[in-house]
């Protein structure tokens, strides 16, 4: 029955998923609520107290059971999944999309003065021979490394690895044999997805990096399409609120006005776009951290 219904549902749709049983996990037991309920005062003195002391909100946050997800160890192999990953088709027809229609770019190269550079100026720069991403790349980096005018938007940068992709991408344009209209544009991934060989905080104190490693499957695509990806973009401490105001990693203000925030919580990747850094940038939302940093910025 499941697999009629699974062969019906794909009618129409390119990538529809295949019908693919879990695994198998112990049942799920509520443990015993371990902090103490506070309210009005104690309740604000111990939310400061856990924000300046990193072992008190690490305990608090053993101790409430959060973490428990992470113990199902049936889980650690299965791959995060970032809709949508299903392309619905034309009704006049089930072949795939296009892929080398969609490589083409009618873009000419023209000069970007008194605008953000968009991904379509980069390629077409690139195709110019006017830019190279090494050299896109060595002038960002510049700007957003520790210490600089805009690190703050990042969590993590690893130059070694950006200047390698850049330098890769660089040679593929002299080839005349770009991956795609992405190849060498710089793009942040915020520090929600998993990126090898980057750490993964959620903005906070705490360690999430996969122990076996890996990427999130759309940042994977990214980099099979020759994006260069610069960093780990900040983010709202574990993803909790609208404002990006982050004690623990800094906060990026908001570029149009710095009495303001950024939002939250990809704030990090809105302020890499609105300040021009990238012209694209990743995010997640469930509840508005898209859509909120992108109307604030």
């Amino acid at each position: 029955m499941s697999s009629t219904v699974d062969q019906k549902n794909q009618q129409g749709f390119y990538g529809y998923p295949q019908i693919r049983e879990g695994p198998e996990t112990p049942p799920y037991a509520a443990p015993p609520g371990n902090n103490p309920v506070l309210r009005g005062l104690p309740l604000a003195i111990a939310g400061s107290l856990a924000t300046k002391f990193n072992l008190i909100g690490s305990f608090l946050w053993s101790n409430t059971g959060f973490g428990i997800l992470r113990q199902i160890r049936e889980l650690d192999d299965y791959e995060p999944r970032y809709d949508p990953t299903v392309i619905k088709l034309h009704k006049s027809t089930n072949n795939k999309p296009n892929a080398e229609a969609s490589n083409d770019i009618s873009a000419e190269y023209q000069e970007a003065s008194n605008r953000h550079y968009s991904a379509a100026y980069y390629t077409s720069a690139y195709k110019a021979g006017k830019l190279t991403p090494t050299q896109v790349i060595t002038g960002l980096l510049d700007q957003i490394s520790a210490k600089k005018q805009h690190s703050v938007a990042f969590l993590q940068i690893i130059p070694e690895k950006v200047l390698a992709a850049a330098e890769a991408s660089t040679a593929r344009y002299q080839s005349g044999q770009p991956l795609s209209p992405l190849d060498g544009v710089p793009v942040a991934v915020k520090d929600e997805a998993d990126l090898d060989g980057y750490d993964k905080s959620f903005g906070s104190p705490i360690d999430y990096t996969r122990k076996n490693g890996g990427t999130s499957w759309c940042v994977k695509k990214w980099e099979d399409a020759g994006a260069i990806i610069v960093g780990k973009s900040n983010m709202h401490e574990l993803g909790l609120d609208t404002t990006n105001n982050n004690p623990s990693k800094g906060t990026p203000l908001n570029l149009h006005n710095p009495s303001y925030y950024t939002g939250g919580s990809s704030g990090g990747s809105a302020y890499a776009v609105a300040s021009g850094l990238v012209p694209i940038a990743h995010g997640a939302d469930g509840g508005g951290s898209i859509r909120i940093p992108a109307a604030y910025c």
